[in-house]
């Protein structure tokens, strides 16, 4: 006999065998022993899910030669008929291939003709979104009420281009992607059987890069066993596939930690000099971190997959609050690279964005006494003349009872804020790269006690919300405590927005020189 693929070799031949889908196995099930039989199916979902698996096992279900039973005794004529495809009341179509009027118009016309052999003549038509419009309308009526004898069955990845009029004709069922537990059993159960090693990281690893789909993980055992022998490791995997090991990440993410970007860069340039696939390694990266988020928020599923935790939550801890930054700016760059070009420079791109992230933010906190200075001769705040309440007279303490206490520091006024705000802007896109990006489209417009009051310059709604939760807004408050040196509120607020009993006082010499910072002219006064 000649050679077959593992995923055909071990195609599942009744319902039991079939990993995963308990919901969609009982439903057919128990139709099959209800004799409650439709006329027609659609089964969605991703590739490699069990879909067309599961139509031939109907099939043969139906088309029994002890009866239509939930599972079929595979010892019969017809059911050995069908698992080779030698039976002719049995049809899979390629919907991809076969997708125009005239091939439906001929399916239309053998509809008509009885099964030769079988008890039912079952239609199974695979990728059916692939059909043209015409095609579809051609096959709305013999869908709706086919002869009794005939039994359809759907299949596609991409339910959301049927038609509605196709899908309310069938009882559709929707395939979802296997857990890794179900692929990882199934990987070991079929190593077993043909004498080959595989380790249990090595199966996880195959799992996690299927991606639930379990086509894609055989496709990938075939090749690991034909690498190396019937022996497969988790460093073959790793080599096979292309995937990079998560010490490389934990060893890219030390070096960020310690702000050591030129290691960093020099780690990548490794694993990409090595032949590493960039578009890989970006996916592997990201994978590395929703482990750290993991880690770091709900150990207790990576400790329910298997996962050795003691590493990655100490690096989790390193990272600290920097993490969902540093996610996003990842996901980011994958978009990028999917619809650009020059995919090691958007790498070596990210690595630099991140290590701002970290950097920036500490480097923020932080001012030296000489930037103090130099940011408080930039601001000259003058004060605004407001009565002050009276104040219960105190006799004045002793020599010895006097305490030295900080001097609050004067609310900048409106010229202040204006003049700090290019800084501030600076200081938050080094900070925050994604919130930065969005600060365009504010204007401070005063400060109210220790709050500073920042307005749209138009009613966007989505940058409002945008910036206005509670990560966003201490980026923004992190951005003027480092360029006034001392702490703000913020507060955003929309053009269309009226505060009720503010009023904003502003002196002619104020005037004068917020025109003459912005080189502009009084129209109408």
């Amino acid at each position: 006999m000649t050679y077959q693929a593992l995923y055909r070799e071990w195609r599942p031949a009744t319902f039991n065998e079939v990993s995963g889908q308990e919901h969609i196995k009982r439903t057919l099930m128990n139709m099959l022993k209800q004799q409650r039989i439709p006329h027609a199916l659609l089964f969605c979902g991703p590739r490699g899910t069990g879909k067309t698996s599961m139509a031939k096992i109907l099939a043969r279900a139906v088309n029994c030669g002890e009866g239509v039973r939930a599972e079929p005794c595979l010892n019969c004529t017809a059911c050995r008929n069908i698992a080779n495809n030698t039976s002719i009341d049995v049809l899979e179509i390629d919907a991809a291939s076969n997708r125009g009027i005239d091939e439906i118009r001929e399916l239309r016309e053998h509809v008509k003709f009885a099964p030769s052999e079988l008890r039912y003549k079952v239609y199974i038509i695979d990728e059916v979104h692939m059909l043209t419009t015409e095609a579809f309308n051609a096959l709305l009526k013999t869908l709706e009420e086919p002869p009794s004898y005939v039994l359809f069955i759907l299949a596609t990845t991409e339910p959301h281009k049927l038609p509605a009029t196709i899908i309310s004709r069938c009882q559709r069922f929707d395939f979802r992607r296997l857990s890794q537990d179900s692929i990882i059993a199934r990987l070991q159960e079929i190593s077993r059987n043909k004498g080959a090693d595989l380790s249990i990281e090595a199966a996880k690893l195959i799992a996690e890069q299927a991606q639930g789909g379990m086509r894609d993980a055989l496709g990938m055992l075939e090749q690991c066993m034909s690498f190396s022998e019937d022996n497969v490791s988790l460093e073959t995997v790793e080599t096979v596939t292309g995937s990079v090991p998560t010490t490389v990440y934990q060893r890219v993410l030390n070096a960020l930690v310690q702000g050591d970007v030129a290691r960093a860069l020099e780690l990548l340039h490794a694993e990409l000099t090595a032949g590493r696939e960039a578009g890989q390694y970006l996916r592997s990266y990201i994978t590395a971190l929703r482990l750290l988020l993991l880690a770091a928020h709900s150990p207790q599923v990576l400790e329910l997959q298997g996962y050795e935790i003691s590493n990655l939550k100490k690096l989790a801890d390193d990272v600290g609050s920097f993490l969902p930054e540093l996610i996003l700016l990842a996901l980011s760059t994958e978009n990028d690279m999917r619809y650009g070009g020059h995919p090691r420079l958007h790498l070596e791109l990210l690595i630099v964005r991140q290590h701002q992230v970290m950097s920036g933010v500490r480097q923020g906190e932080a001012k030296t006494e000489d930037e103090v200075v130099r940011i408080e001769n930039i601001i000259t705040p003058v004060a605004e003349k407001r009565p002050l309440p009276e104040r219960p007279q105190h006799t004045a303490p002793s020599a010895s009872e006097r305490t030295e206490l900080p001097q609050t520091p004067t609310p900048p006024t409106v010229s202040a804020l204006l003049k700090a705000w290019p800084d501030v802007i600076k200081s938050i896109k080094q900070r925050a790269p994604l919130t930065g990006a969005m600060m365009g489209g504010l204007v401070p417009l005063r400060m109210d006690g220790d709050t500073v009051i920042l307005q749209l310059t138009e009613n966007n709604v989505h940058i409002f919300k945008r910036l206005s939760n509670s990560i966003d807004l201490t980026h923004i408050a992190g951005g003027f405590r480092a360029v006034l040196g001392r702490p703000v509120d913020v507060k955003l607020i929309l053009p269309s927005q009226e505060e009720q009993g503010v009023a904003v006082s502003v002196s002619r010499d104020q005037v004068k020189e917020i025109l003459d910072m912005f080189q502009g002219t009084i129209i109408k006064e």
